[in-house]
């Protein structure tokens, strides 16, 4: 099977997807991270620690707290999902089509972490303060799964 040549029927939607997923590669490494190894305060000696500290005070509530829970997805987000963003990235760009099952697998455990996320948020003790900065924050997390589901599709071609 040979790769089909970089960015190849879609190249906006394609180059939409490798741009988005980078930024999420660089949002798992510095500030997932900081939050799964406990390092949310007003003091931290993590600035991306710092700056989810002021996010939390400022418009999600949660986020500040960063309970357990909060710290494993991170833990997820920052160790699994970081990597494999970056490997996607490639994937899609170079057309590998061993891009379909990651994908597939990719979205619905994004899909299903951010139901528990969003459900806590909303019925937990500390709901966001401000719902429009959340909805924009993350919404970007449930827009992605979908759009590349629809990337990969069902033929199962990257």
């Amino acid at each position: 099977m040979t790769p089909r040549p970089a960015l190849g029927r879609r190249p906006l939607f394609d180059a939409f997807l490798v741009a988005t997923m980078v930024a999420f590669a660089a949002t798992s490494f510095l500030f997932d991270r900081a939050a799964a190894l406990d390092l949310v305060a007003a003091d931290s000696p993590d600035p991306f620690g710092r700056m989810l500290w002021q996010f939390g005070t400022s418009y999600d509530p949660l986020v500040a707290q960063n309970p357990l829970f909060l710290r494993v997805m991170s833990g997820i987000s920052a160790f699994a999902f970081g990597p494999f963003y970056l490997w996607a990235a490639r994937a899609l760009w170079r057309g590998d089509e061993r891009l379909r099952i990651p994908a597939i697998v990719y979205a619905c455990t994004m899909s299903y972490s951010m139901v528990v996320h969003v459900a806590v948020e909303f019925l937990g003790e500390l709901p966001p303060t401000d719902t429009l900065i959340f909805a924009l924050v993350y919404a970007p997390y449930c827009i992605l799964p979908a759009a590349l589901l629809a990337r990969v599709g069902a033929r199962g071609t990257a």
